[in-house]
């Protein structure tokens, strides 16, 4: 069971921010208690407050992480690197002859995925699609998101609030002296593409990916089953 700190850290990560009384009301607590809380972590300094004027003219404060706070979920950089470099030294001359530089990314991104999915492919054979998304959801905090899975009307979604898979793949290579193969290369393993790979070997079911902002916070969206129409607005959170 999660500590009163934990809840709110943990309420912070999700919504991005909150103020005194939606702490209250997410820790059914009442409003003196929820600021005396606040105020504990912002003395230890994981969060800090920022004052904001309501249109009555009198000020509230809006509470959001700092960096001592984030790093209160922590990010695998360190299994990132070691699957990378697993991958790296798994890999031969002809694996990357005549490929240009971003064709070589693209390659090590798929790659890296799939040893992952390998790695944990135990732990959603012969279960059915929700008990495999559920699973999936676990394999993603263990590789150091912060996940959670709620059901759709005509399928699943996933969301990870921590991704530091896509935080450090997503980031936009050199393109100045590049190739229009190298630009087509780089497009494919950019954004979420690592974790599509690795989701859709594990779910055994296509899986689509959105990034979706609420406009206080950002998550990664991974859609399991789910048919998109279109023109329908993408990227928008709905309430768990």
């Amino acid at each position: 069971m999660q500590t009163t700190k934990q809840q709110l850290l943990t309420l912070l990560k999700r919504t991005g921010s909150i103020t005194v009384e939606e702490a209250a009301g997410a820790l059914a607590v009442a409003s003196m208690t929820a600021r005396q809380h606040l105020v504990n972590l912002e003395r230890d300094g994981l969060i800090q407050s920022e004052p904001v004027r309501r249109s009555n003219g009198r000020p509230h404060y809006l509470y959001t992480l700092t960096p001592k706070g984030e790093e209160m979920f922590p990010r695998r950089y360190d299994l990132l690197a070691q699957v990378i470099l697993d991958e790296v030294g798994a890999l031969s001359p002809g694996d990357i002859a005549s490929l240009t530089a971003e064709e070589k990314r693209s390659l090590l991104i798929r790659r890296t995925a799939d040893r992952l999915a390998e790695r944990y492919r135990f732990q959603v054979e012969g279960r059915s699609l929700p008990e495999r998304v559920a699973a999936v959801t676990d394999v993603l905090q263990l590789i150091g998101g912060f996940a959670e899975w709620l059901p759709l009307d005509s399928g699943y979604e996933i969301r990870d609030y921590n991704c530091v898979f896509a935080r450090l793949i997503a980031a936009p290579p050199d393109l100045s002296q590049t190739s229009e193969a190298d630009d087509t290369a780089a497009k494919e393993a950019s954004g979420c593409e690592w974790h599509v790979r690795l989701l859709t070997q594990l779910l055994q079911s296509p899986v689509q990916h959105e990034r979706a902002v609420d406009g206080r916070v950002e998550c990664c969206r991974y859609l399991v089953g789910v048919e998109v129409l279109a023109g329908e607005p993408q990227g928008v959170l709905t309430n768990a």
